[in-house]
């Protein structure tokens, strides 16, 4: 049993004793359930798809900002690492980057 399995496992029980709705569990079960049949490389692929893209942006510039805020780096050096990272994900593919 892997990690997503669990998850799949932990929402299908908390839906039987009432803690969630029947719909939310089946939302979420669906992915789990797709997640529980993948190897390595097809999450390469689904990040590579651009499905996630965005959200990975959005926690990058909320990190940067909170960085910028706290001053321990200047707006300038936020740029550049939004800049770096936006032509990361649009050059190197998600294999290429953590090997």
């Amino acid at each position: 049993m892997n990690g997503f399995e669990i998850m799949l496992n932990a929402y299908q029980k908390a839906a039987a004793e009432g803690k969630i709705s029947e719909e939310q569990a089946k939302k979420i079960g669906k992915v789990y359930g797709f997640l529980t049949t993948c190897d390595p490389d097809d999450f390469f692929i689904l990040f590579d798809s651009t499905a996630f893209n965005e959200i990975s942006l959005d926690y990058l510039r909320k990190a940067v900002k909170n960085l910028v805020n706290k001053g321990i780096i200047e707006e300038e050096q936020a740029a550049a690492v939004r800049n770096e990272y936006s032509f990361l994900l649009s050059e190197k593919t998600a294999k290429e980057i953590t090997a």
